[in-house]
């Protein structure tokens, strides 16, 4: 454990930071203030956003810690974020946040550009073992003892003003990630662990800059071998229309249409309006707005699939692999316990079942993509090893 608390003159100075952060709301202070945030080594960030009945998550506020300072910049009264911009894009400082997923969609989706380069701390306690998806509140109980208040979580942060809770909770949340930094980061450089946690953050940071509608989405549908190659095709298809619809029209997947929609139609192919309306929780907005498109789409693909039929997904495993399985996670989680990681950072259960597939379908192992970059180095020949043990 590295449970310790901070100097009591610190906290003070960094409560005392969160309690009197400083209100941004105009574009020439932000351009000055990013301007000397360009300057520093570091600087810690966060986002609020309100994402109800919209695809893309809505800027409410954004949080800044820097030299022991906090700034709350209001996006609804900036005009001009091209400075915030070249910050997030400014190779020479690092960006520090906490379980950032949603805010580097935010980011990328709002202002064009993704924090590099990152140190996301939820990833770094994951190496050292303090919990795969450990949250900012629990994470400063652990290393200052320091309690959080956290009521303001579903607040509407597009109301203005304000209230001074909405304030204070929101400059809680940016103002201790450089103490946390400073408590990690030493930790990673004396295991040998800081350049993992980096390129760990990189790909994050990466997949969310690409921001592309993924072409494979349906074989998140886990019955999908199942299925026809015909079948397959419609399920594949109506998947992206919905995905590049549900951008276009920003609202969420399944207020457009419903996977079990989606399957419904991939299973029956319908031919007709009629047949159409009997899919599984269709609305009827979506058969009077899109009913010909999806009939189109699902004739287009069920004809073109002879010629060009989509990837079928894998079977499930046979029962016989349950044990192989069962020794694989076990080499895994001695590897992480030596190495001082949560064993579901190093290795998920699909990438091992990924791993079984490989070996069977082609009689050699090697690693699937889950498992490569720096997670090679640790669990290729521990893995291999058992493979060859067990085959």
């Amino acid at each position: 454990m590295i449970t310790q608390p901070i100097a009591d003159e610190r906290l003070q100075a960094l409560t005392e930071a969160a309690a009197n952060p400083e209100w941004v709301a105009d574009d020439a202070r932000l351009r000055a203030l990013c301007e000397h945030w360009r300057t520093l080594s570091r600087v810690a960030l966060d986002t609020e956003f309100q994402r109800v009945d919209t695809f893309y998550p809505i800027p409410g506020l954004i949080q800044v810690a820097a030299e022991g300072r906090c700034y709350l910049i209001d996006p609804l009264a900036i005009n001009d974020f091209a400075p915030f911009s070249d910050l997030l894009r400014d190779t020479s400082v690092l960006k520090l946040l906490h379980a950032c997923s949603e805010d580097l969609e935010l980011f990328a989706h709002s202002y064009g550009a993704t924090p590099t380069p990152l140190f996301d701390t939820q990833v770094a306690c994951a190496f050292l073992d303090l919990g795969l998806s450990i949250g900012y509140q629990r994470l400063l109980d652990t290393l200052f003892s320091l309690p959080v208040d956290k009521q303001e979580t579903r607040s509407d942060w597009l109301q203005r003003p304000l209230t001074e809770a909405q304030k204070h909770y929101a400059a809680v949340d940016v103002v201790y990630l450089e103490a946390i930094y400073q408590r990690l980061a030493p930790r990673l450089e004396e295991q040998g662990k800081w350049e993992w946690v980096m390129d760990e953050c990189a790909q994050m940071a990466q997949a969310q800059a690409d921001d592309r509608i993924d072409p494979d989405y349906y074989l998140k549908f886990k019955q999908a071998w199942k299925l026809r190659p015909e079948q397959l095709a419609v399920l594949k298809a109506l998947c992206q229309w919905r995905e590049e619809q549900a951008r276009e029209r920003d609202m969420p997947r399944n207020f457009l249409i419903k996977n079990n929609t989606l399957w419904s139609l991939a299973v029956r192919m319908p031919q007709t309006m009629r047949e159409l309306s009997q899919a599984e929780q269709i609305r009827g907005r979506t058969l009077s707005q899109d009913g010909k498109t999806l009939l189109g789409l699902i004739c287009s693909a069920r004809d073109a699939a002879g010629d060009n039929a989509p990837e079928a997904p894998p079977r499930p495993l046979a029962a016989s692999s349950g044990r192989q399985l069962k020794v694989l996670k076990s080499a895994v989680q001695d590897v992480a316990a030596q190495r001082g990681l949560a064993p579901e950072l190093l290795a998920r259960r699909r990438d091992l079942e990924d791993l079984l597939r490989i070996g069977s379908d082609d009689a050699r192992f090697e690693l699937p993509r889950g498992l490569r970059g720096w997670r090679e180095s640790l669990v290729k020949e521990p893995l291999l090893k058992v493979l060859a043990e067990n085959d």
